[in-house]
């Protein structure tokens, strides 16, 4: 599903100082006491030494400790990747600052999680992390994936819908929507150019919002995380290319303050096809739909050898 392979060192180990170094040229091309919160993402998990060493975050936090004016530090890695002692390491390091972890936890759905995205964990892996992060006084912050393959439209929304509540049953008010995109050598890309994937409509996330704040008022804060990766996407969330900027762009607005006005007025003759699009039904069971269309995806590339 995830193309971030394709911007990775290829199993290439990337040295602490090589780490320090790409801070230190943030250090230097941004003043970081113009900001309350940094965010530390390797496009990985930073927690797991064979990506980040230990050195390296230690380094970082030190930097940080210059800055009084931070107050909050987020970092991103697996669940599975975050063994406690190298969290209260960090959390130790950045001094009295408060420590937010987000990993990709995608979909409470076991069958969305494990046979749509094959995550490799489940809901109650989740569980007993954030109570663990609780524990240690770290914020927990779920990423959650719009449209994985092999869902129809208005199961994607659903899902969303439904992985929020869990997640606010859980005490968690602040998520981060991800929107699948559409990156070589991944399976997505492989639907896609078979005509078996389309990435959601950019109308699919305001409804996503809209509903968000009708059923959960100021118990979710739902930020859309910008589909602009360090990998190169072929495809994205867009609408029918007439109003698909003037929408961006709201929802960009929106990201700043949550703001739900910045949604009233928008509409487009596409607004009809994308409701189709949600009503329409696929029968077919999960397990079902997977193994005829990675089947079709199978047979087609035997008959163009």
């Amino acid at each position: 599903m995830c193309g971030f392979y394709c911007a990775t060192s290829r199993g290439r180990e990337v040295s602490a100082d090589e780490y320090i170094a790409q801070f230190e040229h943030v250090m230097d091309a941004v003043d970081l006491g113009d900001y309350p919160i940094v965010s530390i993402y390797n496009d990985g998990n930073i927690f797991n030494e064979r990506e980040m060493p230990v050195a390296a975050i230690e380094k970082i936090c030190s930097y940080i400790d210059d800055y009084r004016t931070i107050k909050k530090v987020v970092v991103e890695s697996r669940i599975d990747y975050s063994p406690d002692e190298h969290v209260a390491k960090m959390k130790k390091a950045l001094n009295g600052r408060q420590l937010e972890v987000a990993f990709g936890f995608e979909s409470a759905n076991a069958q969305v999680m494990n046979l749509c995205i094959n995550k490799g964990f489940s809901a109650n892996n989740f569980d007993l992390f954030h109570s663990r992060m609780r524990g240690m006084g770290v914020l927990t912050k779920p990423l959650l994936l719009v449209k994985p393959p092999f869902l129809t439209e208005g199961e994607a929304i659903d899902d969303i819908l439904q992985t929020i509540s869990y997640c606010i049953s859980r005490g968690i008010d602040y998520v981060d929507l991800e929107v699948t995109t559409v990156e070589k050598n991944t399976v997505v890309h492989e639907l896609w150019k078979n005509d078996l994937y389309r990435p959601p409509w950019l109308w699919t996330l305001v409804e996503l919002l809209q509903q968000c704040r009708e059923r959960f008022g100021d118990r979710a804060h739902v930020y859309v995380s910008p589909w602009n990766y360090s990998v190169e996407s072929l495809d994205w969330a867009r609408n029918c290319g007439k109003c698909d900027a003037g929408i961006t762009e709201a929802i960009q607005r929106y990201n700043s303050h949550f703001d739900m006005a910045e949604f009233d007025g928008l509409d487009c003759s596409c607004r009809e096809e994308w409701h189709d699009a949600v009503m329409a039904g696929d029968p077919r069971t999960i397990p079902e739909r997977i193994r005829e269309q990675l089947a079709y995806i199978r047979n087609t590339r035997i008959s163009s050898l």
